[in-house]
């Protein structure tokens, strides 16, 4: 009997848990540096760094072997109030470069939804958060037409060399987070717990990406000007990926969010709710990129599941 509860232990810590979570841009320069339209040489080579910082990234996720990728996106198709899962069969979308468009440049996945597990997560979360669904063009899970997706989820997602092996659950953020975002962190925290519950009790192995670009306001000539509350933002972030404190993400970083112009801000909040449920001491970091080689900040990290399987024995 001993022997039966050691082994359910282990293949539960092997199987059925949440096995890595990563923050991921969805700016087109990340995408693809190539026709990144700068003469600046520091620029350049950040914008080179963030796109091999990716396609790194998107090697670990696939060493991983997940078989269902959980993703939040800041610009998905978004309910004024509602959290939305995506609940077609399949999606589709493309994504452009910055300075290159399509075509030439032309950027596209088509991805297998879960839509059944969208559905059933939509119903053991309801009572937590304001939580729903988007079927696009048909019945939920019946569609024959795939749910377009765009830059938000495309990007992210192309890094991942095998993405048609998978399939995906896609929760977009609602619009309220562009006025809110400061008011909504404690029920984002409570949403990344949650989320933590029910993704860790799936018989698949998990792994989950944040679509995130940081401060939008770091250069004058850029569509939302110059602050300086983006500097001190983006670094916050980088000393939250690095040290996992909350109060860094949520007292810090929420101090300049709202002058910065995060997009991503409330998925990461939302991630350290996921994370803090699943003991902070149990991921390992690594920050592979900070950088804002064009009007906003870009940030590649990655929080990979360390074992606990020795200490439950």
């Amino acid at each position: 009997m001993l022997f039966t509860a050691v082994l359910f232990i282990v293949l539960k810590l092997i199987n059925s848990r949440i096995i890595g979570t990563f923050v991921m841009p969805h700016g087109g320069i990340a995408l693809d540096p190539t026709h990144f339209n700068t003469t600046n040489a520091t620029a350049k080579n950040e914008a080179e760094i963030l796109h091999k910082s990716c396609q790194e990234v998107g090697h670990v996720i696939d060493s991983l072997d997940p078989d269902l990728v959980f993703l939040s996106t800041p610009h998905g198709i978004s309910d004024l109030n509602n959290f939305v899962l995506y609940l077609n069969p399949a999606g589709y979308g493309k994504a452009d470069t910055d300075n290159c468009q399509c075509p030439p440049c032309c950027y596209s996945i088509k991805i297998k939804l879960d839509n059944s597990t969208s559905i059933d997560l939509i119903q053991a979360m309801k009572t937590y958060t304001n939580i729903s669904g988007l079927s696009a063009f048909g019945p939920p899970g019946q569609s024959e037409e795939l749910f377009p997706l765009r830059w938000g989820e495309v990007i992210p997602l192309h890094f991942l060399p095998n993405i048609n092996r998978v399939k995906v659950v896609i929760l977009s953020q609602p619009s309220r987070r562009y006025t809110q975002d400061v008011s909504m962190i404690p029920e984002l925290l409570e949403l990344g717990s949650n989320l933590y519950k029910y993704l860790e009790d799936l018989p698949q192995r998990v792994v989950t990406i944040i679509s995130a670009d940081l401060a939008h306001t770091h250069l004058k000539s850029g569509p939302y000007g110059y602050s300086d509350a983006a500097e001190p933002f983006d670094q916050a972030i980088g000393q939250w990926v690095m040290t996992l404190d909350q109060s860094v993400l949520t007292v810090e970083a929420a101090k300049y969010v709202d002058k910065a112009l995060s997009c991503g801000y409330t998925g990461l909040v939302m991630l350290h709710g996921m994370m803090h449920a699943g003991e902070l001491s149990s991921w390992k970091q690594t920050l592979y990129a900070n950088y804002h080689p064009s009007y906003y900040g870009m940030m590649v990290a990655s929080f990979l599941r360390t074992s606990h399987i020795h200490d439950s024995l």
